[in-house]
């Protein structure tokens, strides 16, 4: 009887100090990408034509230049998925579907309008980053804290042709 108790006592001083790590390993990370993301960043948008599959660069063409500013990358305040992408105060883009996909986080930017000085035009994610057979519009690279989105613009519903990738350093 004694051997029976001491055996029922060892096993369950291995089970409670086992326990703990077994539970551990079974909770959800909670990890947000997004605070990866977050901060200052000045940009570059160069402007490319599609010819078929391939982007034709027009920054060595005359008339045609590159744009640059500051942008400003916050967690959007009421989807807690999404990252606002910001220049100044005016919002230039939202980011959806944040992953990891290794040596980067990619997202999609959906289909939302923008104002061109008086007129309305429409933004819409181009598939650029290419991870696991699945295209995505935007990525953070881990490497240098980058972030690289493209997008074209509809104009009255009809599309550019034109597609601009802006290329974002940290401040």
């Amino acid at each position: 009887m004694k051997t029976l108790k001491f055996k029922f006592l060892i096993h369950t001083l291995i089970l409670v100090a086992i326990l703990p790590f077994a539970l551990g390993s079974c909770t959800k990370d909670t990890t947000d990408l997004r605070d990866q993301i977050i901060g200052q960043y000045s940009y570059t948008v160069k402007i490319y034509q599609q010819d078929g599959p391939d982007l034709v660069y027009l920054g060595d063409q005359a008339d045609h230049y590159d744009l640059t500013g500051t942008m400003r990358v916050i967690k959007n305040s009421s989807d807690p998925t999404a990252l606002d992408f910001y220049d100044g105060n005016d919002l230039m883009f939202q980011g959806i579907n944040v992953e990891d996909a290794g040596n980067a986080i990619v997202f999609d930017v959906p289909s939302q309008q923008a104002w061109i000085g008086p007129g309305s035009v429409q933004v819409v994610g181009y598939n650029y980053w290419n991870v696991n057979s699945s295209g995505y519009h935007g990525a953070f690279l881990y490497d240098d804290s980058s972030v690289e989105i493209a997008f074209t613009i509809h104009v009255m519903d009809v599309e550019s042709g034109l597609v601009m990738v802006l290329v974002a350093l940290p401040k």
